[in-house]
């Protein structure tokens, strides 16, 4: 029998999911090199905690390029942040003309997606159900306004400051594995402590 093809098959839908992965995970490599790029130069990085800093700085980039492809965002977005009178001038400077871009191009995909999937909002950029309406609800000038402003785009898992430098040095595919499954159901081992090694899972 042929395969089906026709939209909203299974075969489709498994597609569409995994086009929407890439597009997060090449949002992560776009967010990593900004963060690298902040973290050199000694500016804002956006809530990653001071020792995942020095952990950022000593990662070479191949390890980097792995991180990127985890199974979900590794920012957040802040939709109770406000554009403030002081607000990001892309002309400013390089880093805030890089900043705007990155929080533009992150708000455009999770608008497109928030639309495509509420689903896969949800469990790829962490949307709670207030802010996912909050996206849909926006016309493209309002997204354009928002990406102004300055702490909309920030690290992921702020409460977990240990996950970040777990994060940047776990190399074992089971740690990795198991890191993906904390990150992706957050009411589990909340208060994991960094010095502890990540028991060995059957997924």
């Amino acid at each position: 029998m042929a395969k089906t093809t026709e939209k909203g098959t299974p075969m489709t839908d498994r597609k569409q999911g995994l086009d929407q992965l890439e597009q997060i995970q090449e949002l992560n490599r776009l967010f990593l090199a900004f963060l690298r790029s902040s973290a050199r130069d000694g500016l804002d990085c956006l809530g990653l905690p001071d020792r995942a800093r020095t952990v950022l700085l000593a990662t070479k980039q191949d390890a980097l390029d792995v991180l990127a492809e985890f199974p979900r965002a590794l920012f957040r977005l802040a939709f109770d942040e406000r554009v403030p009178a002081l607000a990001i001038d892309p002309l400013r400077s390089r880093h805030d003309g890089e900043r705007y871009a990155l929080s533009l191009t992150i708000l455009l995909c999770a608008w497109t997606l928030s639309r495509q999937s509420v689903y896969q909002a949800r469990l790829l950029l962490g949307l709670e159900s207030r802010a996912m309406q909050q996206l849909r609800a926006m016309q493209l000038g309002a997204i354009q306004h928002l990406a102004h402003a300055p702490h909309l785009v920030l690290c992921a898992f702020p409460d977990r400051p240990w996950l970040w430098p777990q994060l940047l040095v776990e190399t074992r595919p089971e740690g990795r594995q198991y890191l993906a499954l904390i990150a992706l159901q957050p009411g589990i081992d909340k208060d994991w402590p960094a010095s502890r090694t990540p028991a060995r899972l059957s997924l």
